[in-house]
């Protein structure tokens, strides 16, 4: 592994049964933002499970730095288990109750349950960013944002990819909006010859 490198992957195929996807090769820096893409279905989920060391590499090797402290935000996030918690009580079990942020409901004692699933996408979202971690792993993490709010990740994103030395940030997206410096990964799906 290359001394820079937090996570590095060769040969990387994910997937249970079969690979999902064609070889890849893939280096993440501290501050480095990577866009990956593709069609549905054809695993980047399962790429970001295996990164994340949720899930075993199908096929490659995957090598991660040592004490690596990883975040990752699954796509079904705004998916909470159904119950009487409030924000508050989901701040307290994530251990940051006084979080700040602007998408963070202004009254704490709402029942999280009750927020529709942009504002449960931006709660979590919220509580995602400010983790700290080395590797931050975001799975669609836009779905089910709207316009504005699409448009604020992706001015956050684009400061993060300008500042050095922040984690590296994989971002699984479908969204046309894309940022210059960012790395673009597209994954191509194994087809039979």
């Amino acid at each position: 592994m290359s001394a820079a490198a937090l996570l590095q992957a060769r040969g990387l195929q994910a997937g249970l049964a079969a690979p999902l996807f064609a070889p890849l090769d893939l280096a993440l820096q501290a501050g480095s933002v990577t866009l990956v893409s593709g069609d549905n279905g054809v695993g980047k989920s399962s790429l970001m499970r295996t990164l994340a060391g949720e899930q075993a590499p199908f096929a490659g090797t995957v090598q991660r730095a040592h004490a690596l402290r990883v975040c990752h935000f699954s796509q079904h996030a705004a998916q909470l288990p159904a119950g009487p918690f409030s924000v508050a009580d989901l701040l307290a079990l994530a251990g940051m109750p006084g979080l700040a942020h602007a998408w963070v409901p202004d009254d704490r004692g709402q029942r999280v349950d009750r927020l529709s699933g942009g504002q449960r996408q931006r709660l979590l979202l919220a509580m995602a960013l400010a983790t700290p971690c080395d590797l931050l792993l975001l799975d669609e993490p836009t779905q089910y944002l709207d316009a504005a709010s699409r448009h604020v990740f992706v001015a956050w994103l684009t400061t993060a990819s300008a500042r050095a030395g922040g984690p590296a940030i994989v971002v699984v997206t479908h969204d046309a909006e894309t940022v210059e410096s960012a790395h673009h990964v597209r994954l191509q799906a194994i087809t039979d010859a």
